[in-house]
């Protein structure tokens, strides 16, 4: 998966991406071209060339409508002068992926104001609606290039994603709030976790984060994944110890009249593969063994309750393996409960993309819920507090 896809393309059925990409490689004479510029940076990469974005963006453009549009692409970002030169009115030029430059995050803010520069001096006004890079503050495009040109507005899946995350962090609708975080690790969420607490009511953890704070809280996780034991470089540099840091976390949350559900029972195996026979446990514990792969279906039916209660929920992060069918029913039933909110009862339902986000589009609820979020890291940030230069970078000039 990588980042370097659009939301587009990453979006298009697997089929379809399948015949893109092998219409590009019949290209033989792109594939083997070299660029200075590309030698000198990152380089070509076969997976993220945007060459099948441009020819699916032609089929979008020209679908029925009169007169054709031409698409046009670049193959080196920096070297595109006499392209633009040729444009006409209603003519698009897409350009390579930037991330193949290492002067778009390089950490020298000459050279990405060099790219910015040069990437600019190609049109007149800067549109931003790529959310899912708007957190990085290195980069050439999302901040260098409005710099430049001097203003920078948002496009429509920029202004979806300001005007989702506004109604949840700006506290818009009554009712209680529930936040249901998933995913690996503790210490890639703390800071979200303690972000969020004085804003909902309810907490839920799930993925294997959450036997973590089952091993802090004093139950048997045997195998399964977890960071008990380890330690962690926090915002200061400062080591911070996983297991105190869960406990404190606890009881912070207690403070905070906030109630931290946690899983009792667990879908099971000796090892994370698939299986016809997992083992379902009967509490909290995990018998030595196995490891949890899943929420079970007692946590399963107290988390989707919890959220029936709710009038907003959040989701950031699976709660188990759900790439394989064996471990899914937990993320798919969390997707369920809350696409069954949203359209019966009004619940505001916002999924904080990467692994939520496709967890939902494989069990069909993601047109259910009330937005989908395109950027993981970008929601995690924005969650956790974070200004996300990309949007900083922008303004609300009238041109």
């Amino acid at each position: 998966q990588g980042a370097g896809k659009t939301d587009m393309f990453a979006s298009l059925p697997n089929e379809e991406k399948k015949a893109l990409l092998k219409r590009f490689i019949s290209d033989e004479s792109y594939g083997h071209a070299t660029f200075p510029q590309l030698r000198q940076y990152n380089g070509f990469d076969d997976e993220l060339t945007l060459r099948p974005v441009a020819i699916r963006l032609s089929e979008l453009l020209n679908d029925g409508s009169e007169p054709k549009v031409e698409v046009k692409f670049a193959e080196d970002c920096l070297d595109a002068d006499d392209i633009v030169a040729t444009l006409e009115p209603g003519q698009v030029l897409l350009l390579e992926n930037v991330r193949f430059y290492s002067d778009e995050n390089s950490r020298k803010e000459s050279e990405r104001l060099a790219m910015a520069q040069k990437i600019a001096s190609y049109g007149d006004f800067f549109v931003s609606d790529a959310f899912g890079t708007s957190h990085r503050k290195n980069s050439a495009t999302m901040v260098g290039i409005p710099t430049v040109i001097g203003h920078g507005c948002c496009g429509y899946l920029m202004q979806k994603e300001i005007m989702a995350y506004s109604k949840l962090l700006g506290g818009d609708g009554d009712g209680k709030r529930v936040a249901i975080v998933g995913g690996a690790k503790v210490s890639d969420k703390i800071l979200l976790l303690e972000h969020i607490l004085t804003q909902i009511d309810s907490l839920i953890v799930g993925g294997a984060m959450a036997y973590t704070f089952l091993k802090a809280a004093g139950f048997q996780i045997a195998n399964s994944f977890h960071e008990s034991g380890q330690s962690f470089g926090d915002k200061y540099g400062e080591r911070q110890n996983i297991d105190d840091l869960a406990k404190h976390f606890l009881i912070k949350a207690k403070a905070c009249n906030v109630e931290v559900l946690l899983p009792v029972d667990h879908i099971c195996h000796t090892s994370c593969e698939p299986t016809d026979k997992p083992f379902i446990t009967e509490t909290a514990n995990v018998p030595d063994g196995y490891m949890a792969l899943d929420i079970g279906p007692r946590t399963i039916e107290l988390y989707q309750k919890c959220i029936s209660q709710c009038r907003t929920a959040v989701w950031n992060g699976p709660m188990g393996v759900f790439e394989i069918p064996t471990y899914a029913t937990g993320s798919f039933s969390i997707a369920k409960a809350m696409g069954d909110g949203t359209q019966e009862r009004g619940l505001l339902s916002i999924i904080g993309g990467g692994a939520s986000a496709d967890a939902a589009q494989l069990c069909g609820h993601a047109t259910r819920v009330s937005h989908v979020s395109s950027g993981g890291g970008a929601s995690l940030d924005l969650l956790e507090g974070k200004v996300l230069p990309g949007i900083d970078a922008l303004d609300d000039k009238n041109t």
